[in-house]
């Protein structure tokens, strides 16, 4: 685990930029303070597997079924895109209007084009599920009573932000409906009794082996194959989880179980999901995995203002503040010491960076409101940014649709308004934002004074992050493994 710097040292600056062993604070401990996950952890990648063979044996007798006519073209069409967006990010529907013979082929070419990977994913992806719910040990639960607390008191408090702007009503009224329906689904944590899922993954693996009995030597050879018998195994799969955990679009479910695995969060617009994983730190180190719990969950619940909502609010506001946003994380990026790869800089993901403005700020208001002194606060932010490192083999490491990390959240921590005089941050430091560079997410101008601490009499509950673990003890919440 790396150390932070001691700031009573004359070398060490505050407001620097990384330089090898001495890293500013500006830099907001990102380069220094990330600790490589624990051996507690039981997240490891999705491996490779060949599909298991069960008890059950299935003979064919002499008859078989064309590769045409194995699986029913409706399934083959929607798990074949669910596939693809896997690699593609975004959907590449088929054209309406083809015939069952015209849609089988374009199913057929798109298939060949596929990789293994995304091809064998969910079946690794169960696998995977089954082997960290029995390592983490954790009692079931249908929904976690405490996370979906967090959830609720978040979109109360981003419900708020809203209201108290100047966006118009329309806008209001949308956003706060899509905030208030979303669902949420804290992976691991909700709807994970191990045994469904294991009961899941023997209906894949018997589905899997009676259809590749159905089929000649010949088709079984084909390379379109095993996409179609992995189709039909996932179609199986699927119609089981769902007829257990019925909440959830099955699109959305079908995604929710290949990324918790993977430690990957995100807002899924079909059913207003949300999914939040909050196993991406050592879970011995409570503080930091709820702090990541609490930003996760706060940028994706923000996600239903950007982009989504984009188009009910003003189009100079929303523009302003992706300019705003994308100067800082440009810069940040131009001026680290460490060198993201060519191409790292890209302006069409910029809102994944804006909503980390304004989830940071989100949260550090609450921070206040448990805050006594400056201290309090400054634990507060290091710990959030603490919670939101994750092991990666080298900084500023690139991130499929995100700009790098270390970039993206110091552009976040940059744009706290209370940053520069909490570290003595001055004109010129890197990391030091005029009043006037505060970018306006929703077209407001940014008043100091509402991350202020307020009454510095009050009870002294230890700080933010400390009274939520006192929230989660009266739940009787633990991370356990």
């Amino acid at each position: 685990m790396f150390q932070l710097p001691d700031p009573s040292d004359e070398t060490f600056s505050k407001c620097s930029e990384f330089k090898l062993i001495r890293t500013g604070v500006a830099e907001l401990f990102l380069s220094i303070a990330c600790d490589r996950r624990s051996s507690h952890s039981p997240l490891s990648r999705i491996e490779e597997l060949e599909v298991h063979q069960p008890n059950e044996t299935f003979v064919n007798n002499g008859t078989y079924t064309s590769l045409e006519d194995l699986v029913n073209i409706s399934n083959l069409t929607q798990w074949c895109i669910e596939m693809e967006v896997l690699s593609l990010g975004y959907y590449n529907y088929i054209a309406d209007g083809l015939n069952s013979s015209e849609k089988f082929k374009e199913v057929m070419k798109r298939l060949d084009g596929l990789n293994s990977t995304n091809v064998n994913i969910f079946y690794n992806a169960l696998h995977a599920n089954v082997e960290i719910l029995n390592q983490m040990n954790i009692p079931f639960s249908v929904e976690n009573q405490f996370l979906h607390n967090i959830s609720e008191t978040l979109k109360i408090r981003i419900i708020a932000e809203l209201e108290s702007s100047s966006i118009s009503d329309k806008a209001k009224t949308h956003i706060k409906k899509s905030i208030e329906t979303s669902k949420q689904f804290f992976a691991f944590y909700d709807h994970n009794d191990v045994k469904v899922f294991e009961t899941a993954k023997l209906t894949y693996e018997t589905e899997y082996y009676r259809l590749k009995s159905l089929l000649s030597p010949e088709d079984i050879q084909r390379k379109v194959s095993e996409p179609i018998l992995r189709i039909g195994a996932t179609t199986a799969s699927m119609e089981n989880l769902m007829s257990k955990i019925r909440r959830f679009d099955v699109n959305f479910l079908f995604h929710a179980i290949i990324a918790s695995p993977e430690n990957d969060a995100f807002q899924y617009n079909g059913g207003n999901h949300l999914l939040t994983v909050i196993t991406r730190n050592d879970l011995t180190q409570q503080e930091k995995t709820m702090a990541d719990t609490y930003f996760i969950t706060t940028h994706e619940i923000m996600h239903l203002i950007y982009p989504v909502a984009n188009s009910y609010i003003n189009e100079s506001v929303w523009t302003g503040a992706l300019e705003c946003t994308l100067r800082d994380v440009k810069m940040l990026g131009e001026t680290d010491a460490v060198k993201p790869v060519d191409g790292w800089y890209k302006p069409e993901i910029g809102y994944e960076d804006l909503i980390n403005v304004m989830a940071m700020r989100v949260l550090m208001k609450m921070a206040a409101e448990k805050s006594v002194n400056e201290q309090q606060l400054k634990e507060a932010l290091e710990t959030v940014i603490g919670g939101l490192c994750k092991h990666t083999g080298r900084k500023n490491e690139l991130i499929p649709d995100h700009h790098p990390l270390e970039i993206s959240r110091n552009a976040a921590v940059r744009q706290y308004p209370l940053f520069n005089s909490l570290y003595g941050c001055k004109a010129g430091d890197r990391m030091f934002a005029k009043p006037n560079e505060y970018c306006k997410p929703l077209g407001d101008p940014i008043n100091v004074e509402d991350f202020l601490i307020k009454n510095e009499t009050r009870k002294d509950v230890g700080g933010f992050l400390k009274d939520v673990l006192n929230t989660a003890e009266r739940f009787n919440f633990t991370y356990e493994l």
